[in-house]
């Protein structure tokens, strides 16, 4: 049964994230981190879907920037976890992975993992926008979703993920790890 197919229970919610890495730290390389981001999030969920990693070429970064390893989650957590606190343990787990934050948007890093969807959610604070602002426009979030969840609809949308992808036009260099 998918983790999406249980959106009754009111006891946890599903929730699609994406994770991403360019830089090394310490001992493990960006695809190292990814591996270990998703094995974190796995910890802290009731249940968890994965999908492969993926090599993407750096969006809106500065010259230089390397290429990402990328991949998706959708995890099931507990109703009492909202999405604001989801937010810090998410920002914790990057934080455990080297990552600085800066004031400056698109830069090179160790660990993003964003919050694409929580639940059916619609939130636009100063912290938080969901479901995430730019997900519909990044190849490098819908490809790894439409690998585990192409029938996901993302909050405010009526076309699912697949859908999505398809209509994205192919400026994106996306490619699946082998």
């Amino acid at each position: 049964m998918s983790i999406l197919s249980n959106t009754t229970d009111s006891n946890s919610v599903a929730v699609a994230v994406s994770l991403g890495s360019n830089l090394p730290y310490l001992n493990l390389s960006p695809r190292g981190i990814v591996l270990a981001a998703m094995e974190s999030l796995r910890r802290i969920s009731l249940e968890a879907e994965a999908s492969s990693l993926y090599l993407s070429e750096p969006i809106d970064c500065p010259w230089g920037t390397g290429d990402f390893i990328n991949a998706a989650m959708v995890l099931r957590l507990t109703s009492k976890t909202s999405a604001s606190q989801l937010l810090a343990v998410l920002q914790g787990i990057e934080a455990d992975y080297g990552r600085q934050r800066s004031a400056e948007q698109n830069q090179a890093r160790t660990l993003d993992i964003d919050i694409i969807s929580y639940a059916n959610q619609e939130l636009e604070s100063s912290r938080l926008i969901l479901p995430h602002p730019r997900a519909t426009q990044r190849r490098f979030v819908l490809m790894p979703l439409a690998e585990i969840h192409p029938e996901m609809v993302l909050p405010g949308h009526s076309e699912n993920i697949a859908q999505l992808l398809a209509a994205l036009p192919h400026v994106e260099n996306v490619h699946l790890l082998a």
